[in-house]
């Protein structure tokens, strides 16, 4: 029988350690309410705003989910509520300034920890590794 580790177990791993060294650091800095879920959140808003449909759906989850995190980050102050521009009886959900601050907090706290892979592989390498992910992905 041969032995063989599926792709997925790796990818998983190295995305649980990426995540749980954010959200570590994330808590140590005073932003403990901030869950990994919402990381959708962050991850996908537009920096224009974004409704709650669009989000969900770039996300792949339930319109009622993404609400769910949406409306705990707005009471929270990290998104607040704007008219669409383009469609009158719609909601724009966008980041507040504390919002903004977490966002780029959590792309360098990332970045950080990507340096650890890249120590590990050598600059090169890494930068092979992102772009084969890259290339997967589209």
């Amino acid at each position: 029988m041969i032995s063989y580790t599926n792709t997925g177990f790796y990818l998983k791993a190295l995305s649980d350690d990426l995540v749980g060294d954010l959200h570590r650091q994330l808590a140590e800095r005073g932003y403990a309410e901030i869950r990994p879920s919402h990381g959708m959140v962050f991850q996908y808003m537009q920096e224009e705003g974004s409704r709650i449909t669009d989000l969900a759906a770039r996300v792949k989850i339930t319109k009622q989910s993404m609400s769910t995190l949406v409306y705990q980050l707005e009471e929270w102050g990290y998104l607040e509520r704007r008219p669409d521009p383009t469609d009158k009886r719609a909601v724009l959900f966008a980041f507040t300034d504390k919002g903004r601050e977490v966002r780029k907090l959590g792309r360098a706290l990332n970045y950080e920890f990507e340096q650890k892979w890249a120590g590990k592989l050598g600059a090169e390498d890494f930068s092979r590794f992102r772009t084969y992910l890259q290339r997967l992905w589209e």
